[in-house]
């Protein structure tokens, strides 16, 4: 039931963040929309941003429903392309996160995203050349935090533009980067 309430209070937000930013959205409007009072939603979230966080945790965890596997022998590419479209498919809803306060949030939610993918990747190839835990764990962070900055920049200029073509862009950086790094990092060892 709570997992039932917690959905619909989102999907009420998800709706608001169609119109406008999250800024501009009340917590009365929020209930008001899926029908249940304000102390339903104190029960449940502190805040907005609670919600918000929520909602990422939530959406998380569908993106590796619908994606399992993504992150298996590639450079990143794949799991690029699956965020960005992710995004994309949501453009309105990110777009008023990211001029809004949420802005912070959502960078921590592709930093979530981007590091689980890349640290399983980077950890299962890491094997394969003797590459210790730590430095997989710091290429993972490397890598996060440039794809986190490229999403950004992308979301920052309006989502515009195929993604595969984005992704095109950076297939010649990525390709054989991290097998390449993981071999430097094992014989440094």
């Amino acid at each position: 039931m709570a997992q039932m309430t917690k959905l619909a209070l989102a999907q009420s937000l998800r709706q608001l963040m169609q119109e406008r930013t999250l800024d501009k959205i009340t917590v009365k409007e929020v209930v008001e929309r899926c029908g249940v009072n304000r102390q339903t939603f104190y029960y449940h979230f502190r805040d907005m941003y609670d919600l918000l966080d929520w909602m990422f945790a939530y959406d998380g965890e569908e993106f590796e429903k619908k994606y399992p596997g993504i992150h298996i022998d590639d450079d990143g590419q794949n799991t690029m392309r699956a965020l960005c479209e992710s995004l994309q498919e949501t453009a309105k809803i990110t777009l008023n996160i990211y001029h809004s306060l949420g802005y912070e949030r959502l960078g921590r939610y592709l930093h979530k995203r981007y590091f689980k993918l890349l640290s399983e990747n980077l950890m299962m190839k890491g094997q394969k050349y003797g590459t210790s835990h730590e430095d997989c764990i710091l290429l993972a962070n490397f890598y996060t935090h440039a794809f986190v900055g490229i999403t950004m920049d992308w979301v920052q200029e309006g989502l515009s533009g195929d993604v595969e073509g984005i992704v095109a862009k950076f297939h010649p950086i990525l390709c054989g980067t991290l097998d390449l790094a993981l071999m430097k990092m094992a014989k440094e060892c």
